[in-house]
């Protein structure tokens, strides 16, 4: 087993991330960098987009016809940023291991638009909300995401 090599640890949601690393395997787990792309607010499609919407026959409901929600785009568009963001990190070989913690529909988004040099260094994901958490409770889960793995 290999204790050195830097793992990056990109944390997210659809509206924010932040990124730890982990310097030697079981080491100090640091937050190196804040992505604050903007809020996913600004992103959201004018309302002048909208498309069809369908009126429910009985009762006073209504609902687009098939169409994503504005937020859900936006949300996507911002976790593509968060993958692109990875690639001039890459090309400097700034880490060799890649983790991902992110809800389970934006960690299906991130995975996907992942660049394939990041997508050949995963080595774990978690499929939990932990925005919010402390650079210690990210290692917690990084050790519990080792254990699977």
């Amino acid at each position: 087993m290999d204790l050195t090599g830097t793992t990056w640890i990109v944390v997210a949601d659809g509206d924010q991330a932040r990124i730890f690393e982990e310097r030697q395997r079981a080491g100090e787990v640091r937050e190196v960098e804040a992505h604050r792309m903007g809020r996913v607010g600004g992103d959201y499609p004018r309302a002048a987009a909208h498309g069809a919407t369908v009126h429910d026959r009985a009762g006073y409901g209504q609902h687009g016809a098939g169409e994503h929600a504005p937020h859900q785009e936006a949300e996507d568009r911002f976790l593509e940023r968060v993958a692109e963001s990875l690639v001039e990190p890459l090309r400097h070989n700034t880490f060799e291991s890649l983790v991902i913690m992110a809800p389970p529909r934006a960690l299906g988004v991130l995975r996907q638009a992942l660049p394939k040099a990041a997508q050949a260094r995963l080595v774990g994901t978690d499929p939990h909300e932990c925005i919010r958490e402390t650079a210690e409770d990210i290692r917690g889960r990084l050790r519990k995401v080792r254990a699977k793995g």
